[in-house]
């Protein structure tokens, strides 16, 4: 039985291949804003389901259509459990990794500082 940390892209199998990829950057949308919006506040699971359904939104071209509930559960899914009091900046490190499970390729981000361990940059 996987436990709430393990990062597989459970549910993600029935995704296709473009709903990895919005699913991967709206990982990474919401990966780069919690480490960079009010980052030593907590964040909690409901708050965070919001802040990923936005970002995948976004991703998806704001259009409402093409799977986005199935997105999101696959997407939290693969990321667990917010654990308790964990602050923004710390979640972001998981959601980051759960952006790279899909296939995000974090060197070639703008963001890319905010995670040196995802792309080897040691800036």
């Amino acid at each position: 039985m996987a436990k709430g940390t393990d990062l597989c892209a459970s549910g993600a199998q029935s995704l296709t291949d473009e709903q990895k990829s919005v699913t991967a950057q709206g990982l990474a949308l919401a990966a780069a804003h919690l480490a960079s919006m009010d980052p030593s506040k907590p964040v909690n699971g409901i708050d965070f389901a919001a802040l990923l359904g936005a970002k995948l939104y976004d991703a998806g071209g704001r259009s409402g259509a093409g799977g986005g509930v199935r997105m999101l559960r696959a997407a939290l899914n693969t990321i667990g459990d917010v654990p308790e009091g964990v602050t923004r900046v710390e979640f972001a490190v998981p959601v980051a990794q759960a952006a790279r499970t899909f296939g995000y390729d974090w060197a070639a981000d703008d963001n890319r500082h905010l995670f040196p361990a995802m792309t080897g940059d040691a800036r």
